[in-house]
């Protein structure tokens, strides 16, 4: 049995639900439907996928601090764990290379996301070395997993230049699911809040146009002629890619995220669909769907959208 298979068992034992992934995606079709057993991780010992994620399901949440400064980090792990230390004394914490986290726990209240707003420093958010921060909280009430083990990332010639890790050395295959801290709702709400009011103190410029949460779910940001790279057309403008779409449907279409972010250079990374907003490109890591910037709702629309949510008859 391989060191991977012994960690999934373990992790199965501990009341978590492991996943097979290649790097940071989940390969098996279904898996937010699958409830995952003994037989079915002792039979992943013959596959040569060597990442392992942990379905976010029931009472699970995770704060991921999507940050590439050391000092905002801190900063953002300082002032929540002064208000909820049990997260950092109980609670897991990842590592995938570089000074991101995420930060395991369960919570009290299952939710979907929540969002700090995005933050950049610099004169331009356009700017390509414009490096984007925000944090961002998922629970179970989204079809979410999170990677824990294995390779996270690989370079060109298909080299692992980043693994998982977990501080300490304490991850789901040591950690009782029941031992992790239950942290109020109200803990990863203010996950963001904290990160908005660190960011704008270290003189970060806020990303105009983004919301909070669920609002920045929908960006109609493409142009026809911005580049979207395929995973199997190679390069094509969005004109382009609606014209593939409508004609030939094709299915599985995935692409890179370089047109909102050049370090996401994975090709399988980005989902694209077409739906009543026409064409999507959905981001899995951060839930988020990239729209023509043409169809975008009217404010007249939002407007009645927002009188429409806070009515007590829905």
């Amino acid at each position: 049995m391989h060191a991977r298979t012994a960690f999934r068992l373990a992790m199965l034992d501990n009341g978590f639900q492991p996943l097979l992934n290649d790097c940071k995606r989940p390969i098996e079709k279904g898996w937010p439907k699958q409830i995952v057993d003994e037989a079915e991780v002792r039979s992943w010992d013959r596959s040569a996928l060597l990442s392992t994620g942990m379905k976010l399901d029931g009472d699970l949440a995770v704060i991921d601090a999507d940050i590439t400064e050391a000092s905002l980090i801190e900063a953002l792990a300082s002032a929540l764990g002064a208000r909820f230390p049990a997260l950092f004394e109980h609670g897991l914490v990842r590592h995938a290379g570089g000074v991101k986290e995420a930060w395991i726990a369960r919570v009290d209240e299952p939710f979907r996301r929540l969002a700090s707003r995005r933050w950049y420093r610099g004169n331009d958010p356009d700017d390509p070395a414009a490096v984007k921060h925000l944090v961002e909280c998922f629970g179970s009430l989204g079809t979410r997993q999170f990677a824990v083990d294995g390779p996270h990332a690989r370079n060109g010639r298909g080299e692992v230049v980043s693994i998982y890790r977990f501080a300490g050395g304490i991850s789901p295959a040591m950690t009782p699911r029941a031992s992790l801290p239950m942290l109020p709702k109200a803990a990863y709400e203010q996950a963001c809040d904290l990160f908005d009011e660190i960011a704008a103190a270290a003189g970060l410029a806020v990303v105009k146009g983004g919301g909070r949460g669920e609002a920045e779910l929908r960006r109609f940001e493409l142009d026809a002629d911005t580049e979207i790279e395929t995973r199997d057309h190679g390069v094509m403008t969005v004109a382009e890619l609606e014209r593939l779409v409508r004609k030939q449907h094709p299915r599985d279409l995935r692409c890179s995220g370089t047109f909102h972010d050049p370090t996401r250079v994975r090709t399988d990374s980005h989902l694209i669909n077409w739906g009543r907003h026409g064409l999507g490109i959905w981001d899995a890591m951060t839930e988020t769907t990239w729209h023509r910037r043409e169809r975008a709702p009217s404010a007249r629309f939002e407007f009645l959208g927002q009188l429409m949510e806070r009515s007590p008859f829905q």
